[in-house]
């Protein structure tokens, strides 16, 4: 089976402010490479669905939250591809029309199990399966990070062809990051914006690093300490998705690309970013979830 992503453009955002300080910001609009598998997370299930194919596995598992978009995206990757798909979430509570997440993910022919939280935290230490569950199964962990993702993500790199000193990427479970610092091999610098709180994902990255045998060092990671962690947020991040949408009319995700263009704008005002710089930022998708996102919060953001 081949898997194909197509490639996604590099946009220029200029501002006067920018030109000013002779920087210049381009972003990768990963956002576009597909209308339901959009962003790193295509990216992430392109080889581990060839893996699965090879395997003869006939079902893709994965878990996380009521808003996750490995669920979303690995419901849509097994109605195009073929293969039955089970999404473990986190909460008893829920149920198919908890969220357009979750109704979406139905549609595509997804089956839930909803889990109390204390059992959804044992399954993923120990990856033990609710005892109905059957069929040949390949897992994709929370997130998507692993070796194939990793490889996936790597290739985002050789489709950016403009010289530039800094990319720029959100984190989660380090993933896309590692990704990018395989592909660029130590050439250009990585900045990865994490969606939580906390440096343990500064050992996550180590990690997978030494997991691939990635000898680089020429990265730096900014802990979300900004709006409180993951999922949380301010009406300054909202006005300013608002904003950012209105001057360069490109939609944000709230929990990933959002923060990461915030972090770096604030960067920008206080001169913390040296004159000269070329930096790309990559937008890693995610926009699936901003539907719910404003169902829940009232909030009235663009995700088109």
């Amino acid at each position: 089976m081949l898997v194909e992503i197509p490639k996604t453009r590099v946009e220029e955002l200029k501002t006067p402010f920018l030109e000013s300080q002779n920087i210049r910001i381009f972003i990768k609009r990963e956002d576009l490479n597909d209308p339901l598998l959009s962003g790193n997370k295509f990216r992430k299930l392109k080889y581990n669905l060839m893996a699965a194919r090879e395997i003869g596995a006939d079902t893709l598992l994965t878990y996380g939250g009521a808003y996750s978009n490995q669920v979303f995206a690995t419901a849509a990757a097994g109605k195009r591809y073929g293969f039955k798909t089970i999404g473990l979430i986190r909460g008893d509570e829920l149920n198919v029309n908890s969220n357009p997440t979750l109704k979406a993910a139905a549609d595509f022919g997804m089956t839930f199990v909803f889990l109390p939280r204390k059992e959804f935290s044992d399954f993923k230490s120990h990856l033990t399966f609710p005892a109905h569950i059957d069929g040949k199964i390949y897992v994709l962990p929370e997130g998507g990070t692993n070796k194939a993702a990793i490889q996936g993500c790597a290739e985002i790199t050789e489709e950016i062809t403009i010289p530039f000193d800094i990319l720029c990427t959100p984190i989660g479970t380090g993933g896309t990051m590692v990704g990018l610092l395989k592909g660029l091999a130590g050439q250009q610098e990585v900045w990865g914006f994490s969606a939580l709180r906390g440096s343990w994902i500064n050992e996550n990255i180590k990690a997978l690093l030494t997991q691939e045998k990635i000898k680089v060092t020429n990265f730096k990671t900014f802990s979300e300490n900004n709006f409180g962690g993951y999922g949380k947020f301010d009406f300054e991040l909202i006005n300013f998705m608002k904003w950012f949408y209105n001057e360069k009319k490109i939609a944000l995700d709230p929990i990933y690309t959002a923060k990461m263009c915030f972090r770096l704008w604030e960067m920008l005002k206080n001169e913390q970013i040296a004159k000269g710089s070329i930096i790309v930022l990559l937008h890693t998708g995610g926009l699936q979830g901003v539907k719910g996102f404003n169902q829940k919060y009232n909030t009235a953001l663009p995700y088109d």
